[in-house]
């Protein structure tokens, strides 16, 4: 897979580095010259994208070739620049090559703190394109004071400062800042690769599957109870992959490739949040993870955070109907839950008053089984622990997003799609004034975010 990788960078690296010198020698594409005194380069915007998609390194290296092609311009075609410096190599050179660099390790460096891509390659755009203005139109103040050249003002510790007010207030510097802004994305995605990868979500109690191309899902699977991993795949028949994302707490186990195919790990919230934006189409939430347990995960367009967890979830719903219903089959739980009436375990509002308070209604739950004693049916208690286990949990991200710029809560995980536990939110919804989502393949959204390009 490296050798593979290594092989397409340096292909795509001398394709930029070709583009930069056809785009330089083509009128009108590297530089726009409009009435003969604005000039607009593009050249920046094909070093940007070689930051953001191959590295600070090969940046750096297509920007040292833009800087070797400004050299050979001034001293061919454009003689009446050399007088400014741009035949130098401080001036010409070394901040092209900074473009490039810049743009990388910005790039890199939202990446590894999980800015979303979006607003990880817009900010690295502007990076690098105020790098190349600030720095020429430094380098070129400081080259011109030196050589004497007239009409200059005395470099100084406000170089770099009057270089930015410069840039922003151009003509040209803004309309070479707001196409970087809007075509490194663009190509950025329409560059990426669309191999066929198997995300793998390891958990406590489940091991989720799904094949992803691209941004599309082709296949999922849930693994049978103490099934092998590798049997889980084959049973699975992926067909052709091109490599295994793994995730989950069970991932840690798991030590170099699966299956002779290679393997990488992607963090789990990393993985969740990438699902829910990508896959669930979700881009400011609060997103809850209900697995085991349950996780709470702050989703903006800008940032990722982890906010917390809850014991409370999959594991603790198994458990109270192992204990108090004598089954575990959830299926054989299910059907016992629907026959149930809840007014015989949970203590309402009515119970214990007349008439509302505040925005409650007279069928608000006031405690969650409540009622519970020796002769209450396992219907009525599978219907309570149902009821307790996702009005709880509805509850807690209800509260969580009361300090958050959304009201929007999305629920991912197997037993979110578990029949009635929509209604059950929904009503936790009208009281708090949020919206629950539970979109498809809930239970598949960790595996669908490790297996989804960045």
């Amino acid at each position: 897979m490296r050798t593979r990788s290594s092989l397409r960078n340096m292909i795509l690296a001398s394709i930029l580095c070709a583009l930069v010198v056809v785009m330089t020698v083509v009128p009108y594409t590297g530089y726009i010259s409009i009435g003969g005194v604005l000039e607009i380069t593009t050249l920046h915007i094909v070093t940007i994208l070689a930051g953001v998609l191959l590295g600070w390194k090969y940046g750096a290296l297509v920007g040292g070739v833009w800087g070797l092609t400004c050299i050979l311009r001034c001293l061919i075609a454009l003689p009446i620049y050399k007088p400014f410096g741009f035949a130098n190599v401080f001036v010409a050179l070394l901040p092209r090559v900074c473009v490039g660099a810049v743009a990388g390790l910005l790039f890199g460096w939202l990446k590894r703190t999980r800015v979303a891509p979006t607003p990880s390659i817009m900010i690295s755009a502007i990076g690098g394109t105020l790098t190349n203005t600030v720095l020429v139109l430094s380098a070129m103040t400081i080259y011109c004071k030196v050589h004497g050249v007239e009409g200059y003002e005395t470099a100084g510790v406000y170089t770099v400062l009057q270089s930015i007010v410069a840039s922003l207030a151009a003509l040209n510097g803004i309309v070479e800042l707001l196409a970087a802004v809007i075509i490194v994305p663009a190509v950025y995605f329409a560059l990426q690769p669309r191999d066929a990868v198997l995300g793998v979500d390891l958990g406590a109690s489940a091991t989720k599957l799904a094949l992803m191309k691209g941004r599309k899902c082709i296949k999922t699977l849930l693994a049978e109870k103490d099934e092998p991993l590798e049997d889980a795949i084959r049973r699975m028949n992926p067909g052709h992959v091109d490599r295994i994302a793994l995730t989950g707490v069970g991932a840690s186990y798991i030590e170099g490739n699966v299956m002779g195919l290679p393997t990488v790990k992607v963090e789990e919230f990393t993985a969740l949040a990438r699902g829910a934006k990508q896959n669930a189409r979700v881009h400011n939430c609060l997103l809850v993870s209900v697995g085991t347990g349950t996780a709470f995960v702050r989703v903006s367009p800008v940032h990722t955070a982890h906010l917390g967890g809850s014991g409370m979830g999959g594991g603790m719903l198994k458990g109270m109907c192992r204990a108090l219903c004598g089954t575990e089959n959830m299926q054989e739980f299910y059907a016992l839950a629907q026959k149930g009436d809840l007014t015989r375990v949970d203590l309402v509002l009515k119970d214990v008053t007349q008439g509302n308070i505040s925005n409650l209604q007279p069928d608000t739950t006031v405690a969650n089984l409540a009622k519970l004693d020796p002769q209450t049916s396992k219907e009525d208690i599978a219907a309570g622990i149902y009821n307790l286990v996702f009005q709880s949990l509805g509850v807690m991200a209800a509260f969580a997003t009361k300090g958050l710029l959304t009201r929007k809560i999305v629920m991912v995980g197997t037993i979110t799609q578990y029949p009635g536990a929509a209604a059950i939110l929904d009503t936790v919804a009208k009281l708090h004034r949020v919206k629950f989502i539970i979109p498809e393949k809930a239970g598949f959204m960790t595996a669908m975010g490790a297996a989804t390009e960045y």
